[in-house]
């Protein structure tokens, strides 16, 4: 049976910058676990796009864990992962999710789901480790709303791409983080965070190779990047062959601490 887009009646499900500007749009429970669902259109087209899925798989499982967290904490991402099995669809249809909680102590909790197409086909399967922290999320200084201004993908695609030098498998830039990225706690979605080291990565890659695809990638959030703050990525393909290469992703806040170490997986199609 479903419910409200709640966790539990506890916490309500609240669209931000990221929901908004991926299309995530809807979050239900019920008693086999939760689901999500997201528009597919320009920013989920091309392999290098295969991380659009981010925002979608963060909040379905993440709102999963936060369901399962003792009364009165929220999960904050430790690990996010995702497994590209099929292209995604950019054509407008709807992309759906669904996510359940597999294990929960007090302090933590693991979910796992699968994302798919609106056909039905499975694009993606997903994981997230989350810890249990006291917090109080808010939005939009507290009024309970995002109410903007939001850029697009494709604004932050070109701010992000367009000053990202790739040269002999490294890649790099930097993005302030504002509030149109960020999520109720005030930092990076981590959503966004699996988005922008996939594209990185991709630059990365397509700057020693060519022809492959994102098969993995595997983010560790180490600490936030608070709004504000300016995010500094960097790429490097550390293994590759003629079917393969294997690139990490860091990330820095602005006073040089690593905030997430994510490590991407690209294969050849097929």
């Amino acid at each position: 049976m479903d419910t409200a887009t709640t966790c539990q009646n506890r916490h309500d499900f609240q669209p931000g910058g990221p929901e908004i500007m991926f299309g995530v749009d809807e979050l239900s429970a019920s008693d086999t676990g939760f689901r999500a669902s997201m528009v597919s259109g320009p920013w989920s087209a091309g392999p290098a796009n295969a991380a659009a899925v981010g925002v979608l798989a963060d909040n379905v499982l993440g709102y999963a864990l936060i369901s399962s967290a003792p009364l009165g904490r929220w999960s904050v991402s430790t690990e996010i992962s995702l497994d590209f099995v099929g292209p995604l669809p950019a054509d407008g249809t709807r992309m759906s999710a669904e996510a359940r909680v597999v294990h929960a102590s007090p302090g933590a909790g693991l979910a796992e789901g699968s994302l798919f197409s609106s056909g039905g086909q499975l694009v993606a399967r997903c994981r997230q480790w989350g810890r249990f922290i006291e917090a109080t999320p808010q939005r939009d200084g507290g009024t309970g709303g995002f109410s903007g201004p939001c850029r697009s993908v494709a604004e932050v695609t070109d701010a992000v791409l367009g000053d990202a030098p790739a040269v002999d498998g490294r890649a790099w830039f930097s993005l302030p983080v504002e509030d149109d990225l960020v999520n109720p706690l005030r930092t990076l979605h981590g959503g966004v965070t699996l988005w922008l080291a996939e594209l990185l990565a991709c630059r990365a890659v397509d700057s020693v190779a060519s022809g492959l695809v994102p098969a993995s990638l595997a983010v560790s959030y180490l600490r936030p990047f608070v709004v504000g703050d300016v995010a500094t990525f960097r790429a490097e393909v550390t293994s590759r062959g003629r079917r393969l290469a294997v690139t990490q992703v860091t990330g820095l806040n602005e006073a040089g601490k690593p905030c997430i170490v994510a490590s991407a997986h690209h294969h050849g199609p097929g």
